[in-house]
């Protein structure tokens, strides 16, 4: 994948060459044709000789100039792995959707919070993901008493946010829109926001998560920001 940025940038730095060397052509002919116009006969040839000898080196330069961009261009290719971070994204759009399906549990939080320490090896008592989140989550959504209110998730974005050799780390986004109310719950309830980061190691196994739900007053603000502009469809 790597290999395919690289070519995609090549051919377009190779247009930009194109480009240059197209449009120095084109003063070369305008330069040409006015010297030649101005200047006595006698003397058109002897000139003509000199302005093109000066162009050809002008062009020369431009190109030399424009083959070093394209250099630098190519050397400050990221080194990522396409592919592998469209399977990342996947991957924390599916830990956010376990997660926030605790809405909908009849469990008790305990019992919601041992079923994603066994699920997840990189979950555990201590994790705060299970101890703040996930008990912050139920109780907000009605789940506590009962299955809760039910989300849908409307908007997510997830971009990388560091690359520390075969290490890859996450910060994510998603704005989830009540579909079904509780019978405990408010019929009017709110978009809620969830803010998460997580980490993979070479083989896409997430090594790291941690999630935060938004407090109201974010909550509003970015309720308020996506009404303002087309909420994109989620992505993977």
């Amino acid at each position: 994948m790597k290999e395919e940025i690289k070519d995609k940038l090549r051919h377009h730095a190779g247009k930009i060459l194109l480009g240059g060397t197209g449009a120095l052509l084109v003063l070369s002919v305008v330069t040409l044709g006015a010297s030649l116009l101005n200047d006595r006969p006698a003397a058109s040839d002897t000139q003509a000789d000199a302005v093109v000898q000066k162009l050809e080196s002008n062009l020369g330069d431009a190109q030399a100039k424009l083959a070093t961009q394209h250099t630098a261009l190519l050397v400050q290719l990221p080194g990522m792995d396409i592919e592998r971070v469209s399977r990342d994204r996947a991957t924390g759009r599916s830990l956010l959707l376990s997660l926030t399906d605790s809405s909908a549990s009849t469990r008790t939080v305990k019992e919601q919070q041992v079923l994603l320490d066994a699920r997840y090896g990189f979950l555990d008592h201590k994790s705060r993901v299970l101890t703040e989140f996930v008990p912050e989550w139920m109780t907000a959504t009605g789940a506590t008493k009962g299955a809760g209110t039910t989300y849908t998730l409307a908007d997510l974005d997830i971009g990388v946010s560091r690359v520390q050799g075969l290490n890859y780390s996450y910060t994510g986004v998603a704005r989830l829109d009540p579909v079904r109310v509780g019978p405990d719950q408010n019929s009017a309830a709110k978009s809620e926001f969830a803010v998460f980061t997580y980490s993979t190691s070479h083989d896409g196994t997430v090594t790291s998560l941690d999630v935060y739900r938004a407090s109201s007053k974010t909550r509003d603000a970015l309720a308020a920001a996506s009404e303002e502009q087309p909420s994109p469809k989620p992505t993977a």
